[in-house]
């Protein structure tokens, strides 16, 4: 991923609003780019922050590096469960079509055997 293509990615990834792929794209790029990270940071830093004036919480967090760092771990989870669940998916759905092609098989040799 170039870094254009990830910098116009950085308030879609702070409003959640990428796509699996796109989202696993850009923490690859983010965790390997350090001006892509610090213009992530700056997003972030400023997004939180506002996010804590609108807020009437009375619980504000300062360290907006460690809160970034904690959602990036987040996302990469998110990443990594959903990849499982798509792949344990596929898994049920190959076993779902050769059960149903074994039954097919099955009536088909008892058919012909019906026949003759």
């Amino acid at each position: 991923m170039k870094c254009r293509v990830a910098e116009g990615m950085v308030n879609r990834y702070i409003n959640h609003t990428l796509a699996l792929y796109e989202l696993e794209e850009f923490l690859d790029h983010v965790e390997s780019c350090s001006s892509c990270y610090d213009e992530l940071e700056t997003y972030f830093i400023v997004h939180e922050a506002m996010n804590q004036l609108d807020s009437s919480d009375t619980e504000s967090v300062l360290d907006f590096k460690d809160l970034l760092e904690q959602d990036l771990k987040k996302a990469r989870r998110y990443v990594r469960k959903k990849k499982t669940i798509r792949f344990f998916e596929i898994v049920v759905l190959c076993l779902a079509a050769g059960a149903l092609l074994s039954l097919l098989i099955l009536g088909f040799f008892q058919i012909r055997d019906m026949i003759m």
